[in-house]
């Protein structure tokens, strides 16, 4: 289940020292440790997605906190049968739960990059982005399904960017793409048909 909240921009100051009181000390100290509003936000903002959906999913009302694997991928040491991945940009915050291996990304809509296109993409991927009517959402939109799928394997940034949507590593991974054209921003969420999903 995805959590989402698109009005981010609209939380004052004031009205996020207040969410960061509340906060648990492991998530404040994290919130606090960025000097600028909009970094602060959509990290106290993700977390609180996290904890709506914890409660409307499963009824836990307590507040967590993460362990991380080797690899840095957060994770519920109470509840190992529940999985989740937050992410966040300027225009929205989000967190996807779910009893399977998941990711999420959202990444803000940008000006193309040429270069990081040849950088991230395959040669077939480069020829969708650089053809199509709108290459900088096609791009985002691939760069998502990217993170989203490295993310449900706990990998992060890898030097197998190109090979990430072969076939063969999508295997038994539902991808879902939307685009929010009017926030500017797009999400892709990877959900794993199974238990055990390993890494790439």
């Amino acid at each position: 289940m995805l959590y989402l909240n698109t009005k981010i921009n609209e939380i004052t100051e004031q009205q996020l020292d207040e969410l960061i009181r509340l906060l648990p000390l492991q998530r404040r100290q994290k919130a606090e440790r960025f000097t600028h509003l909009q970094g602060c936000r959509e990290c106290v903002l993700s977390y609180l997605e996290l904890c709506r959906g914890l409660k409307e999913e499963f009824g836990i009302t307590e507040q967590p906190d993460f362990d991380y694997t080797p690899k840095g991928k957060p994770f519920l040491s109470a509840h190992p049968h529940i999985h989740f991945s937050i992410s966040h940009c300027r225009n929205a915050v989000g967190c996807l739960i779910s009893t399977t291996p998941c990711g999420l990304d959202i990444e803000r809509i940008r000006p193309l990059n040429p270069q990081l296109v040849r950088h991230t993409m395959n040669e077939e991927e480069c020829q969708q982005i650089f053809s199509s009517s709108r290459p900088d959402i096609t791009f985002i939109r691939m760069w998502t399904q990217k993170e989203a799928v490295l993310k449900l394997n706990g990998t992060g940034i890898t030097d197998h960017l190109h090979q990430v949507l072969l076939p063969q590593n999508l295997e038994g991974i539902h991808l879902s793409t939307t685009d929010y054209l009017e926030q500017g921003f797009v999400l892709t969420s990877a959900i794993s048909y199974h238990k055990n999903k390993e890494s790439l």
